[in-house]
């Protein structure tokens, strides 16, 4: 056990302090910072900060209520009352205001308003000036009716089988699931490529020869696998806490963040399903990579195992709008597609409790079946230097021995 630990530690140590690992793992945050940086930019250059003016007929906004403070990032404007056109006119050609609205004097009968301005004006200015109009037409309606009037509509989707329900203000609940399978796939395919990567390389220049005179192929081959699936859930691990952090800031700065419920069942799924997965495809990469003689072979034929990963994301409509259906049901079943399944459908509805242990059996099963395909590649495959070990021969029966 204590050679097993020590391969262990030297597939992680050696992966995780690598710059291109470091690399890797900051890419994802740093992409996804970026992005919200760039959207703030935007919002900043979008916004002008010069007050809105109204030139009001129809006495709405003789004595306004002052509007609701608007959510971030949006900013508060300005809004100015002129007595006729001509001074609204004039203090936008000075520049000193985006724009000015007009109400007509029937304005309580026929709604309409007319905006004037030298370019558009913002969408945060335009919507504060609206909610400033809507607040004064409740003005005189009774605290209740004003408050259920101004909150508007709420929007409820509930499952079909009515196990779970989601409010309009929630929708990042739905992307979670989807955030949770992109992570395990970038996480799999860098973690498992290097792990095929160790091997081919230790396969061409002998080092394994080497390494097979202290420990025995079985415990080299254990060693690699959970040692390269702990760099898998460092990354894991690493994004979610970033993510978490991200989630516990933003939520005082943005509403549909506070909104957002991370559930203990679909975190217990998401684990339970994610980690045979890695197994079972790091324990492939291991097979593939005993069996080819360069990287460039063993990547070509990967993909035949990594790619089918993705297939629940080109259902997705479909999956979403019937997550017990036979299409979901059955991509949870089939191995390289159950992770990812199973998280979407567990963000998304309740699984049966028989059917969802049946898949994990499967899966583990599945995984189970790697690590031995993955034993039998590498003992036949791990002397074979410069030659390819074919995958017929690692089903094929050992020959007998037949005695003198």
């Amino acid at each position: 056990m204590s050679k097993i630990w020590g391969i262990v530690v030297y597939e992680y140590s050696r992966n995780v302090f690598r710059r291109r690992f470091l690399l890797g793992l900051l890419s994802i945050p740093l992409m996804l910072g970026g992005m919200v940086l760039l959207f703030m930019l935007v919002i900043g250059l979008e916004f002008d900060s010069r007050p809105v003016g109204y030139v009001d007929h129809s006495g709405l906004l003789a004595d306004p209520v002052a509007p609701p403070r608007p959510s971030p990032p949006d900013r508060p404007v300005e809004f100015i009352a002129y007595p006729a056109e001509v001074e609204a006119e004039a203090a936008l050609q000075a520049e000193q205001i985006q724009a000015y609205f007009v109400l007509d004097e029937d304005y309580l009968k026929t709604a309409h308003a007319e905006l004037v301005s030298l370019k558009e004006p913002s969408v945060s200015a335009r919507g504060q000036f609206q909610d400033l109009v809507r607040v004064n037409l409740l003005a005189n309606q009774p605290a209740a009716i004003r408050e259920r009037l101004k909150d508007g509509n709420h929007l409820t989707v509930r499952s079909a089988d009515g196990s779970k329900e989601m409010g309009e203000s929630e929708w990042l609940n739905l992307l979670l699931p989807f955030f949770a399978g992109f992570a395990f796939m970038i996480a799999v395919f860098t973690t498992s490529g290097y792990l095929m990567q160790a091997v081919v390389e230790e396969k061409e220049n002998r080092t394994m020869e080497v390494l097979l005179t202290s420990v025995s192929s079985q415990q080299l081959m254990a060693g690699k696998i959970i040692g390269n699936v702990a760099v898998g859930w460092t990354q894991l691990l690493a994004w979610g806490g970033l993510v978490i952090a991200a989630l516990l800031i933003g939520r005082n700065y943005w509403e549909p963040l506070a909104a957002l419920r991370i559930s203990p069942g679909f975190i217990a799924i998401s684990v339970a399903a994610f980690i045979p997965g890695f197994v079972m495809i790091a324990a492939l990469m291991v097979a593939i990579g005993a069996t080819v003689t360069d990287v460039q072979e063993g990547n070509q034929i990967a993909s035949l195992f990594t790619l089918p990963v993705m297939i629940p994301y080109w259902f997705t409509v479909l999956i979403l709008s019937n997550p017990n259906g036979p299409l979901a049901v059955g991509l949870s079943f089939f191995p390289f597609t159950a992770p990812v399944t199973l998280s979407m459908r567990a963000g998304m509805t309740v699984i049966p409790i028989g059917q969802l242990v049946l898949n994990l059996i499967v899966l583990w099963l599945c995984a189970l079946g790697a690590l031995w395909i993955a034993g039998r590649a590498f003992r036949l495959g791990m002397l074979r230097y410069g030659q390819r070990l074919p995958w017929g021969e690692i089903f094929a029966k050992p020959a007998r021995r037949l005695a003198r």
